[in-house]
């Protein structure tokens, strides 16, 4: 009787405790999901909407096109006919509201003032101070993105300038408002979608406009300018930080809240996008799943605790036989592994079996390469040989498992020249493998990698060789030559600086100090100034002591920003026996379609007016 009440009484505590333990955990890990699968929600909104804009200014870009093309609207612009040009223009403007829900049109002359407002053809002659337009007259080119403009709507400008025959004759606008694409954006991620605007944005409103947010549901701070859903009771809480990334409930549903800033093309804050994802009927399943568990798992205990009790009480006798025969076969089992592991052993390429996320086995020249004694020395420290992939864009890492699946999901489904993976031995040397996967049986794998790190070597040092200068280790000519008209095209929508550096009086340093101390110096030039830009910026040797970088920028100030502090950088360095050196900088902007040996020479047409000034300084042409 004791013996029996020693197993029974630990069963039925350890049956409950489990049963308690499974439930929580099913509710803790659904709801967790659930949450996570909603935090993403103002990212994506935030990518679908600027897709959308884009794709929306790159359509408004053509109908402007079309229309600073017609020789009649040219000429009634210029002749500041606006009742003529009105007449001409009208028709189009309808049918762009009533096909791309267009909701402005603006002739503006080159002062700033307005000629006509298609949409509103009573006002005129205001000047026009939005940032969209200012941007379009700084530059010279297409600008666009999202502004609050006079009614306080969230619109999208795109902004043109007006060329005929090469003279500057004016600006042409047309915005619309994102209402609707805020609506299919709520559709498509099937959450609510709120614009809470900052009060005080409307404090220099015109009367009208004040009176209509009148009729707005507001809190202390802010307007909901515009929402997809009813306003809900927590909105000032939400408002205030203290609720976000969290479920609350309203009207008997649950929702999910989160939210993201709200600011206009000038990156002025004006409030928030405040996202609800109904979660409803993920916390109903969840709850109802839960529940039905616990049933089971109820059920399934008392068979599990009764039948045990009976055969407990039946069989005690038999306990010591089955645990005989539990023994044979775990010493059978244990035989096995052991021939097993032998088996691996005698391979010389790194073998393992794991099912994607635990490491199983593995033979002695994996413990061997990363210096672990056995499998359990290992799983002190890792729990799967993906732990130790380098995160090198040249090879399969776990930055290119997507959400969701495990590595060898990934990998056994790539071609064998991307099943290739970097690691590191005990010496932090680093190999590169090939991967070959084998499913032994469902969601088991044995994984094999065999060392290719000498065919690696040569490919990288081959591709160094013809790309690298051999001194500095900078880009050189061939793959200035090979990769500008991708590089042109790869900086777009934005513009390409091209800069030319020449250092000041290096021939002194060569004549003084000898050729060998010359090329140290030009080597640790190199390395300031990659230290000085861009990952994704490009330093090319020229030629002798000539550099060219190439940089993504906007305008010519912010080249010249870039630029100065590359010089900075090299005249407060020290160089040994030499001192303190200079280097004197030319810089341009690419022009679109112009051949890129000419945007060269006018770079180094300002490279010589630096000469010219004195050297150690940046000329922009």
């Amino acid at each position: 009787m004791i013996y029996r009440l020693n197993l029974y009484l630990p069963l039925i505590i350890a049956t409950l405790i489990m049963s308690l333990f499974v439930v929580l955990s099913i509710i803790y890990i659904q709801h967790d999901a659930i949450h996570k699968s909603k935090e993403h929600i103002p990212m994506l909104f935030t990518k679908y909407l600027n897709e959308k804009v884009d794709s929306e200014a790159a359509i408004l870009s053509e109908y402007m096109d079309f229309i600073q093309n017609m020789d009649d609207v040219a000429q009634q612009f210029q002749a500041f006919d606006k009742q003529e040009l009105n007449n001409s223009i009208k028709e189009i403007y309808n049918r762009l509201n009533k096909n791309v829900n267009l909701t402005h049109m603006y002739f503006i002359k080159t002062d700033g003032s307005v000629l006509l407002r298609v949409h509103d053809y009573e006002k005129d002659s205001d000047i026009v101070k939005r940032e969209t337009f200012k941007k379009a007259k700084e530059l010279q080119s297409l600008y666009y993105g999202l502004e609050f403009g006079l009614k306080k709507n969230y619109t999208l400008r795109v902004v043109k300038p007006w060329f005929v025959d090469g003279k500057l004759i004016g600006y042409l606008e047309l915005g619309k408002e994102i209402d609707k694409v805020i609506d299919d954006i709520s559709k498509y991620l099937k959450t609510y979608i709120y614009l809470a605007v900052k009060k005080e944005i409307y404090s220099v409103s015109p009367k009208f406009v004040k009176e209509n947010i009148k009729h707005k549901i507001a809190t202390n701070d802010y307007y909901i300018a515009y929402n997809t859903f009813t306003v809900l009771s927590q909105m000032e809480s939400i408002l205030n930080n203290n609720i976000n990334l969290e479920d609350i409930e309203f009207q008997n549903k649950d929702y999910f809240v989160s939210k993201t800033t709200l600011s206009d093309v000038s990156g002025k804050d004006l409030g928030y996008f405040i996202f609800l994802s109904d979660v409803s009927l993920e916390h109903s399943i969840m709850f109802h799943s839960a529940k039905l568990l616990a049933i089971v798992l109820f059920v399934v205990s008392s068979f599990l605790v009764i039948g045990a009790y009976i055969l407990i009480k039946k069989r005690e006798g038999s306990i010591n036989t089955l645990t005989s025969k539990l023994h044979e076969q775990k010493e059978e089992l244990s035989h096995f592994n052991i021939k097993l592991q032998k088996l691996f052993d005698l391979q010389k390429n790194i073998i393992i079996t794991t099912d994607g996320k635990k490491l199983q086995m593995a033979n002695q020249a994996m413990y061997d390469f990363f210096g672990f004694d056995d499998i359990e020395d290992f799983r002190k420290h890792y729990n799967c040989i993906c732990d130790r992939f380098v995160n090198n864009d040249d090879f399969f890492h776990l930055g290119k498992v997507p959400e969701g699946q495990n590595w060898i999901e990934t990998i056994k489904d790539f071609s064998g020249d991307k099943r290739i993976v970097a690691m590191l031995d005990n010496n932090m040397e680093s190999y590169a493998f090939s991967v070959s996967v084998s499913e032994v049986e469902k969601g088991d794998f044995i994984v094999s990698f065999t060392d290719i790190s000498n065919t690696i070597i040569e490919h990288k040092k081959l591709q160094l060789k013809v790309t690298h200068d051999k001194l500095t280790n900078a880009l050189n000519r061939e793959f200035f030559d090979n990769n500008i008209n991708l590089i042109i095209e790869e900086v777009k929508p934005h513009r390409l600086g091209v800069i030319i550096c020449d250092i000041d009086h290096f021939k002194n340093v060569n004549d003084t100090y000898g050729h060998n101390r010359g090329d140290i110096i030009l080597k640790e030039i190199v390395t300031s100034i990659k230290g000085s830009i861009r990952q994704e910026d490009y330093l090319i040797r020229w030629g002798g002591e000539e550099f060219i970088m190439l940089m993504k920028v906007d305008t010519p100030d912010a080249l010249k920003k870039s630029v100065e502090h590359v010089r900075k950088q090299i005249e407060k360095q020290h160089f040994e026996e030499v001192g303190n050196i200079t280097a004197s900088f030319g810089a341009t902007l690419y022009q679109d379609d112009e051949e890129i040996l000419e945007c060269v020479a006018r770079a180094d047409k300002a490279l010589y007016m630096a000469k010219e000034n004195g050297r150690n300084q940046v000329q922009i042409v």
